[in-house]
């Protein structure tokens, strides 16, 4: 019965002398040279269409930035999505949960239908956030160059080694945002099988 007990305190262990590791040796080679698919090929998914890249830039007091590249993709009957990639060179982009740039803006944030995320095999998650009478389901998903393993110890576990042994690695995180007022199932359906399969091809490129 204290197997599981003794599990967390050596992963508890093992993350705390990680973190003064990668504290004492700095962030990861490159830190802050953002990379990110430029090429259209990477987000076409039919029947929808993409528009193109739009890119901003934010610097963190420690001078690293994080490149924030959006795309409005539109279906054929007039529905819109708007993908949102974070990306960074220093895993410090995994702090803020999904949910944390809603809760900012003032929304609510409750989790998405269990339908959306077939068993969260892919690392595509979903939730729904509500401010009045708007309601929009965001598929996200958190990722490096392993692919779409979450924000959870594992990631974390990884970045630290990375960081102790200068291993320069890319962290990133996507939304796909549609504002859904009336929670169509169809609707929802569209948009989860658009972030299932453009988040894995994304992934892709940042593996290869």
């Amino acid at each position: 019965m204290q197997t599981p007990n003794l599990r967390y305190f050596v992963l508890t262990a093992v993350l705390l002398a990680g973190a003064g590791l990668y504290a004492a040796f700095g962030e990861p080679l490159g830190a802050g040279s953002a990379r990110w698919p430029v090429s259209d090929a990477v987000y076409m998914v039919q029947p929808w269409s993409v528009g193109r890249e739009a890119v901003d830039e934010h610097t963190n007091h420690a001078g690293l930035a994080t490149r924030l590249v959006t795309r409005v993709f539109r279906n054929p009957d007039g529905g819109t999505a708007t993908l949102t990639v974070l990306s960074n060179q220093a895993p410090k982009l995994y702090g803020a949960g999904a949910e944390v740039p809603f809760l900012g803006g003032g929304y609510t944030v409750e989790p998405g239908p269990a339908s959306l995320e077939p068993g969260g095999s892919d690392g595509v998650n979903a939730l729904v956030a509500n401010r009045g009478p708007e309601r929009w389901l965001v598929m996200y998903a958190y990722g490096e160059r392993r692919g779409l393993l979450g924000n959870g110890p594992l990631p974390w576990t990884l970045a630290v080694f990375d960081g102790v042994l200068g291993h320069p690695n890319d962290y990133y995180k996507l939304y796909l945002a549609a504002r859904t007022d009336q929670l169509d199932p169809q609707v929802g359906q569209a948009v989860a099988a658009l972030a299932h399969t453009l988040f894995p091809r994304i992934a892709a490129w940042y593996a290869a």
